[in-house]
């Protein structure tokens, strides 16, 4: 069985994690009404697309604002560490 994102989501995710990597990348969460405003996606996908991004380790739950009960994610630890590295050919 072959199975397809709904919403074509793959292209999605690449602006989600990109987005976090440039506004995350100190380890601060990022609110869901933050990500809806840069994304320009509607809540409902864009939580199902978090919600697989956790599932699979992509991302991390980073609590919420007691406030305004947004819910917040951001980068794990793994991710934040993780550098690129530059191959330079001679």
């Amino acid at each position: 069985m072959i199975t397809c994102p709904i919403f074509g989501d793959d292209v999605l995710e690449e602006r989600v994690i990109s987005l976090f990597r440039r506004l995350g990348h100190d380890g601060r969460g990022v609110t869901l009404t933050s990500l809806q405003t840069y994304t320009g996606v509607l809540g409902t996908r864009l939580r199902a697309l978090l919600a697989s991004l956790v599932q699979r380790g992509k991302l991390a739950p980073a609590g919420c604002d007691p406030l305004a009960s947004d819910f917040a994610f951001r980068l794990p630890l793994s991710a934040k560490n993780a550098r690129s590295t530059l191959i330079s050919h001679t």
